[in-house]
């Protein structure tokens, strides 16, 4: 397994705003078509929340950012309202990369229908539409369970010849997703691991895509870009779909992430 030590990339947070050199905001709930027509709502996994242009939703102190759902109604999109706001940023067309360990510290918030994430999306789409250029997950967190979190990834072909592996990891009791925990991936040519704490919980080497003439390791071959989001409802707790039951504000914090190759 390759170190990748050396400091390629990194945001501690430490500004009285977001650095906008570095991210980009991605608003409403619903996805778009790059011409700018709507897609599907709720980002095709029918989420709740609207996402802002920061506002009451960003947070910056202490070295530490925090992304914030609040229930409150949002602007109209399409014609649809929605009883939540949210924020969500990433690094697309500004930072991206192939290959390297991705590691931060974050804080998720409890309750149910509380998604927050931390993952990465390919720059260009080279092998076909989502999922078959891939997706790769270093950290999702149900809300409503505090001692688990997860580690994903989407391949295969395009939406709805896809496919995932999903990893999860056991938190001690009295330290859950609330606590803050140092998470890594490490992407190597043929490899994905998942750690926390500086324990590995899960390796993987066995993908593969369902397009002809595409070889392993594709489609985890391309460069990737960040996405940090907090998400309400969603279909990632199927167990409480829809439900929200958990008093907001809610935040989830980050305090650094730092990408070495």
């Amino acid at each position: 397994m390759e170190m990748y030590n050396r400091l390629i990339w990194e945001d501690d947070f430490d500004g009285p705003e977001l650095d906008m050199t570095k991210w980009s905001f991605r608003t409403g709930n619903w996805q778009v078509a790059p011409d700018g027509t709507p897609v599907v709502p709720g980002w095709g996994n029918r989420e709740l929340q609207y996402y802002t242009e920061g506002g009451g939703n960003v947070g910056l102190g202490g070295s530490r950012l925090s992304l914030i759902a609040r229930m409150e109604d949002s602007p109209e999109q399409f014609g649809r309202t929605c009883s939540y706001t949210s924020a969500r940023i990433d690094t697309r067309g500004k930072f991206s990369f192939t290959y390297g360990r991705i590691e931060f510290r974050a804080s998720c918030p409890l309750g149910t229908g509380l998604w927050p994430a931390v993952w990465m999306l390919p720059e260009g789409e080279e092998y076909g539409p989502w999922a078959a250029s891939g997706e790769l997950d270093l950290l999702e967190a149900k809300g409503r369970l505090p001692d688990r979190v997860f580690g994903t990834i989407h391949y295969g072909g395009a939406y709805p010849l896809n496919t995932h592996q999903e990893y999860t990891a056991a938190l001690p009791e009295g330290a859950g997703i609330d606590s803050f925990h140092t998470y890594e991936v490490i992407w190597e040519p043929g490899s994905i691991s998942w750690l926390v704490d500086g324990r590995t919980y899960a390796e993987t080497r066995a993908w593969a895509s369902k397009a002809p003439g595409i070889e392993h390791p594709a489609p985890f071959d391309r460069p990737f870009y960040l996405l940090i989001n907090l998400a309400v409802g969603g279909t990632f707790d199927e167990q409480s779909m829809g439900r929200v039951t958990t008093a907001l504000p809610a935040e989830f914090r980050l305090d650094y992430i730092r990408i070495f190759q």
